[in-house]
């Protein structure tokens, strides 16, 4: 080795160890906490709407216990007020508590339309079509009603209605919904 040429004195390159995974920067703290509260949020929101949808569910057990005792004893006017009882607390399950009065008396054509006007789509099966023999059929001792047909359509009310709650109404702190008041502007004093 020659002590004159200073290349010869280097040392050969070392690399700097590779850095681990572990501990996390914070911003990957950051994700995970995200994820981990959008996680939260989403399985508390699901909660929620399964609680609220649990009406639903029981109803329709109920309907197929009612279609089962008509098949059993083809009793129809028992299954019609088995279903008009049914579609009724069902309402009144998924209304707030300030609306039950309005539902709880409707009778006649103005309960069939109701029934109508909380279906997603435009046709009318209550007030036009098999939902009929809910006005009168309850109150007859053998009344003329297509069974099969009003389980379907009992089924898809059940399913799929959408209850329309009032313009004016707002979800209060205690989660029912409040009559809505607008602000009324402070009155201006005078100096």
């Amino acid at each position: 080795m020659n002590a004159q040429d200073p290349l010869a004195q280097l040392r050969d390159i070392h690399l700097p160890e590779s850095t681990g995974w572990w501990p996390l920067a914070w911003g990957w703290w950051l994700v995970l906490a995200l994820i981990v509260l959008g996680l939260g949020f989403a399985l508390y929101r699901l909660r929620i709407k399964r609680r609220r949808q649990r009406y639903r569910q029981e109803a329709l057990a109920e309907l197929e216990r009612a279609y089962r005792h008509f098949r059993e004893y083809s009793d129809t006017a028992a299954y019609l007020q088995s279903l008009n009882q049914l579609l009724r607390r069902a309402a009144l399950s998924a209304l707030p508590p300030e609306q039950h009065s309005r539902v709880a008396g409707l009778s006649g054509e103005a309960w069939l339309e109701f029934l109508d006007g909380q279906l997603p789509e435009k046709h009318r099966p209550f007030t036009e079509g098999p939902g009929r023999a809910l006005l009168a059929g309850p109150y007859q001792a053998n009344p003329e009603a297509d069974v099969e047909a009003l389980q379907q359509l009992g089924r898809e009310w059940l399913r799929d209605h959408r209850l329309q709650r009032p313009a004016n109404h707002r979800r209060g702190k205690s989660g029912h919904s409040q009559p809505h008041s607008p602000r009324r502007p402070e009155a201006t004093r005078n100096a």
